[in-house]
């Protein structure tokens, strides 16, 4: 039995969002070119329905955070790093991309197709409810609860304690300089 072969990237075959294949269409993000000034409105909606309808054949759903988080650092954090920030591959020459701003479906068909020096997850090795999770991991860390205040771009608790530490440090001078005029 040979392999199928299509044109559906990684991101196509996980796409339910009508309005972002429109979206994509219209604009043209990263390598594709923009269609709007070739197709017509009707055209593109026909051209969405398909890839939503037809092309998209990875079901994307809600999955389990912490059993996501589990099998990220499992599978995914040697390479993208647990903050999902990406970072080099000295065995390949070349660094994984940062998850930061990756699409939902990206993320899922990546795992199904493994894009350059990925490797592709099949469903022998992760299920379909496996990859929803950690889709659904990847979703949180990008946009995690911040009640603490400014995040300082996630860069960790000892920056985030040193730039608190300088802040107090200048207010601090500040007053005391404040003071010292007064009483001169």
């Amino acid at each position: 039995m040979s392999a199928r072969i299509t044109i559906a990237g990684p991101n196509l075959q996980a796409e339910h969002n009508h309005g972002d294949v429109l979206a994509a269409i219209e604009t043209g993000p990263s390598h594709m070119p923009a269609f709007a000034r070739v197709l017509s409105v009707a055209d593109m909606k026909a051209v969405a329905d398909y890839v939503t309808q037809k092309i998209a054949v990875m079901p994307l759903k809600e999955g389990d955070l912490s059993g996501g988080g589990e099998l990220y650092r499992e599978y995914c954090a040697t390479c993208h790093r647990t903050a999902v920030r990406g970072g080099a591959l000295a065995f390949v020459g070349t660094n994984a991309p940062a998850l930061t701003d990756k699409s939902a479906a990206l993320v899922a068909g990546a795992i199904r197709w493994g894009p350059g020096p990925m490797p592709k997850f099949d469903k022998s090795v992760l299920s379909d409810d496996q990859v929803d999770a950690i889709v659904t991991y990847v979703k949180y860390v990008q946009h995690p609860a911040s009640p603490g205040g400014n995040t300082l771009h996630w860069y960790g608790p000892v920056a985030e304690g040193f730039a608190a530490f300088a802040v107090i440090f200048f207010l601090g001078g500040i007053t005391i300089w404040i003071e010292k005029g007064q009483k001169g």
